[in-house]
């Protein structure tokens, strides 16, 4: 095994804060990949910008030699419904009775 690549960027996940009382859009990155502090970057305007256009690779403020890749957080996954985990149960109490 070899050492990993550190030229490589991390994934950092963001969030979108507005600052109060201005305009400003920014992408908090609650946990840095090389220094575990928070950081910020600017998104834009508020009424002009598309946040989702300043997401990519970006130089990290704690070392500026070093790159990470802003993006959003994976979104989590739908639980089961009612008639989902019933049909379940049926499924498995047929399996038991078939053998």
């Amino acid at each position: 095994m070899g050492k990993k690549d550190r030229s490589l960027p991390r994934t950092a996940f963001v969030t979108l804060r507005d600052l109060p009382g201005t305009r400003v859009l920014f992408w908090v990155v609650d946990e840095c990949p090389y220094c575990g502090e928070r950081h910020m970057h600017v998104a834009g305007n508020l009424r002009t910008a598309d946040p989702g256009e300043s997401l990519g690779e970006y130089p990290a403020p704690c070392d500026p030699s070093r790159t990470y890749d802003l993006e959003l957080p994976p979104k989590p996954k739908k639980k089961q419904g009612k008639e989902a985990r019933r049909r379940e149960r049926r499924e498995g109490k047929r399996q038991e009775l078939d053998e």
